[in-house]
């Protein structure tokens, strides 16, 4: 829960996330994480990676982000410097890679679940992933 000093007021205020969403992602009543980009807007607020804001990690190591480039420029880069193509990530995670070429080209991000399932098996963080 936020401490008397940073409410979803002000968490609204400093980093423009509806009330509401930061209020359900609280109480824990929205079925659903944030978008990437409000993740990411979270996680710079609070100075902290992805993979910790989401408690995949016990500590922060990332101290300071860089600014992240479009994740279309990103996605496949990233694939590939850690060995693997955009195929094997789709067997190894079981998704459909359309969605891929989708994110390669600027149609979507890729939600926060797919993110993390494809950290996983390219055995990085999301932070690394999505060029943090």
């Amino acid at each position: 829960m936020l401490d008397a000093q940073l409410n979803t007021y002000s968490l609204n205020a400093a980093v423009g996330i509806p009330r509401q969403s930061i209020g359900n992602w609280i109480a824990n009543r929205n079925k659903y994480l944030p978008t990437l980009k409000n993740l990411v807007k979270l996680a710079d607020y609070f100075c902290c990676s992805l993979d910790f804001i989401l408690g995949l990690e016990n500590e922060n190591y990332l101290k300071n982000p860089k600014p992240r480039p479009p994740f279309s420029e990103r996605f496949r880069k990233a694939v590939e410097n850690m060995g693997f193509n955009l195929y094997k990530v789709g067997k190894l995670t079981n998704m459909d890679t359309s969605q891929y070429y989708d994110w390669i080209n600027a149609k979507s991000e890729p939600s926060i679940d797919s993110l993390v399932r494809i950290a996983a098996v390219l055995g990085c963080s999301i932070d690394y992933l999505v060029g943090r």
